[in-house]
């Protein structure tokens, strides 16, 4: 559930008014697990780490957090274990719970007592075997690319495709037959954070979503998540930034698109091999191109006090065209375009509006000859 840590810090709540009928308290069975080994009980923090709450100590194989903090809403919660790896996800909405820890993989321990935590079991199971299935396939994958078996790679690479497309499907059947709880901001969080579904995609999902759902904390951050990305989709302007040159002058991004019919940002660094790898490409477009109205401007994520390595990159690799860095790394600039790893690259027209995204080699000339004539 990595975009539970990574986008949820929180709260959300899963329907306007939910009656307990008994105070949350957890009993827990631990088969396996040693006297006097504890269990730690906690949330996500404000830091977004997990904050602990309470300890329990197992005795006879069985363990027991009474009373446990109540909430106004429910929220994530987790039970950790002494000598086991990871955590027992769960959600605590007030109502009682039965833990059974596998101690060998605690994300197969079970935990039962709502009609939420069955939900959220349901949508974990159709989880834990995608998962199973990825590790599978990733160690086929491995073992076709040491061997050079390129057709059974092809095959499994395929298959894998379809693997990934019926589990996006169940997924989203989740999403709909759970619009009203947190379920849904859930599942797509975790889609989103997992890249299985495009930014289009994703906001047709989150639109399903009940308007009770739509204006929770979770909810909210999804939104405002993908309208990050959504500022700068193909249809939209680019948004404008400035830098220095290599000779310390200001170049603006205006000033770039002005003297073009369609500009290149192509964001890069000088330590970045598969940047440098395809800049022998960007060249070639634009020696080919140059004379045509096709401009690139170099936006370098180099890190604080790698302006010689950005310089002397620029010129190992003939990069004859506009630079700017502001050497803080993935700063303000990539910020703004949701540049989160690079090369990544935005293609826009004469008038600054992306048309395409992330071009690589014969994709980037296609794109030029079908805009500026071959």
């Amino acid at each position: 559930m990595k975009f539970l840590y990574s986008l949820m810090i929180v709260t959300v709540l899963v329907s306007c008014n939910k009656e307990t009928t008994d105070k949350h308290m957890i009993n827990g069975n631990a088969p396996g697990v040693l006297n006097g080994m504890r269990v730690y009980y906690g949330k996500v923090g404000e830091n977004g780490k997990q904050q602990f709450i309470d300890t329990a100590v197992v005795i006879n194989e069985e363990f027991h957090f009474d009373p446990v903090d109540e909430v106004e809403k429910p929220e994530i919660r987790f039970l950790n274990v002494d000598g086991s790896n990871g955590s027992i996800v769960y959600l605590h909405d007030n109502n009682p719970v039965e833990v059974k820890v596998n101690k060998d993989s605690v994300f197969k321990s079970s935990v039962k007592g709502s009609k939420l935590n069955d939900q959220f079991n349901t949508y974990k199971a159709i989880q834990d075997e995608y998962r199973a299935e990825s590790k599978t396939f990733n160690q086929q994958r491995s073992n076709f690319q040491r061997s050079g078996q390129l057709e059974e790679l092809n095959k499994v690479m395929q298959q894998w495709q379809e693997e990934e497309k019926r589990y996006v499907s169940q997924s989203k059947n989740y999403i709909s037959e759970n619009k009203n709880t947190l379920l849904a901001p859930i599942i797509l969080g975790d889609l989103i954070s997992s890249k299985l579904i495009d930014p289009i995609d994703a906001r047709q999902e989150f639109n399903k979503f009940s308007a009770d759902v739509q204006r929770e904390e979770l909810s909210i951050r999804i939104d405002d998540y993908l309208r990050k990305i959504e500022s700068v989709g193909i249809g939209r302007k680019a948004p404008s930034f400035e830098g220095h040159n290599p000779d310390g002058k200001v170049i603006k991004l205006e000033e770039v698109i002005a003297k073009n019919k369609v500009t290149l940002i192509d964001f890069w660094a000088s330590w970045c091999g598969p940047c440098r790898r395809e800049n022998p490409n960007i060249v070639n477009a634009y020696q080919k191109y140059k004379d045509k109205g096709f401009g690139i401007l170099g936006v370098s994520l180099d890190k604080p006090g790698a302006e010689e390595q950005w310089k002397q990159a620029i010129e190992k690799d003939n990069l004859t065209w506009d630079h700017i860095s502001r050497l803080q790394y993935f700063g303000p600039i990539a910020r703004q375009y949701n540049v989160n790893a690079i090369p990544a690259a935005f293609l826009l027209d004469e008038n600054g509006v992306i048309v395409a995204k992330d071009l690589r080699g014969q994709q980037l000339h296609n794109k030029l000859e079908e805009l500026l004539g071959s």
